[in-house]
């Protein structure tokens, strides 16, 4: 089994430039704690005790966290990403700490249990191959890897960053990829593209299948997503989906309603004749004002006052 994840928590998003003002996009919380926490659960869970988190300057907090809040048992490594970004600009970061076969992968795809633990014993069944990338049908997406082409047997022979239709349809690679060490002797290979500066995986990969290097293909469910508030939102409200029953930290007074599910982090003021739910999550620092309606919601860490009516929104902002 793979022993060894490295997590790219630098992955900045422009469609949640709103949200990643006052901390970085990898400490947004699902139901009180840190997507990259959420990500990193899955595979702690399937056996890994050993992690690489790739940070970017601003990513600081993300190193705290986990050293003071996550699984003590846990090996944690933290490196700077430099100012490139992308899964090949983390390769070049992380090379000197690669010594077996690995797994990458970003902090903003949740992707089911059973699909990590599939990727982590990859190599148990293929000890032949040098890498897998997880696949699946996206007609109008276009990813790191954006287009792929496979063999009958489900090997990669064609990579590029841009989509690939043909009789496959359109495949694209998720940012949940494994490799041997034998990667490491295609990074210095690398062309640097002249627009971005920076380096392409799938050409990375290319090279690998140009060289008879086995890359194989394994198909993934569509993962959930955390690119946009309104994804936020939807992974949030697919949490709250799994739990038994409400979960208050805070006080609530008698005269509030609330409709499951609902989780309310510690440190949160709920005021007299609120109604909280379905859905929603109120994060730590939050207040809800008297006679005030939450629903299908999340509040960040601020207030909402007296009267209003809430639903289908994140909030970010005060709201009075």
């Amino acid at each position: 089994m793979i022993e060894h994840a490295i997590i790219m928590a630098a992955s900045p998003s422009r469609s949640m430039e709103a949200l990643t003002r006052t901390r970085p996009k990898a400490m947004l919380p699902i139901l009180g704690r840190p997507m990259i926490a959420r990500i990193m659960d899955g595979y702690y869970q399937a056996g890994i005790r050993r992690f690489t988190v790739v940070v970017g300057e601003d990513e600081g907090g993300v190193a705290v966290w986990l050293h003071e809040k996550w699984h003590p048992d846990a090996q944690l490594n933290f490196l700077p990403r430099g100012h490139k970004r992308g899964t090949a600009a983390a390769l070049f970061a992380c090379r000197s700490v690669i010594d077996g076969p690995f797994v990458i992968t970003s902090c903003d795809a949740i992707v089911p249990d059973e699909h990590i633990r599939r990727v982590l014993h990859y190599f148990d069944n293929h000890p032949e191959d040098a890498g897998v990338l997880s696949l699946h049908p996206a007609p109008d997406e276009i990813a790191e890897v954006g287009g792929v082409l496979l063999d009958p047997r489900g090997y990669v022979i064609f990579a590029s960053e841009q989509p690939s239709g043909g009789h496959q349809g359109y495949i694209t690679a998720l940012p949940i990829f494994a490799f041997t060490p034998a990667v490491l002797g295609y990074l210095d290979q690398l062309p640097v593209a002249v627009e971005s500066g920076g380096r392409a995986l799938s050409s990375l990969i290319q090279m690998m299948v140009d060289d008879n290097q086995l890359v194989g293909s394994m198909e993934a469910p569509e993962p959930v997503r955390l690119q946009t508030a309104e994804d936020l939102l939807a992974a949030n409200i697919a949490a709250l989906g799994s739990l038994p029953m409400a979960a208050m930290l805070s006080d609530v007074p008698t005269s509030a309603e609330i409709i499951d599910p609902v989780y309310i982090d510690a440190g949160v003021t709920v005021r007299e004749n609120v109604t909280l739910g379905p859905n929603v999550y109120l994060e730590s620092g939050s207040e809800i004002g008297a006679n005030a309606r939450v629903s299908n919601a999340i509040v960040l860490g601020v207030r909402v006052g007296i009267g209003q009516k809430i639903d289908q929104q994140v909030i970010k902002d005060d709201r009075l």
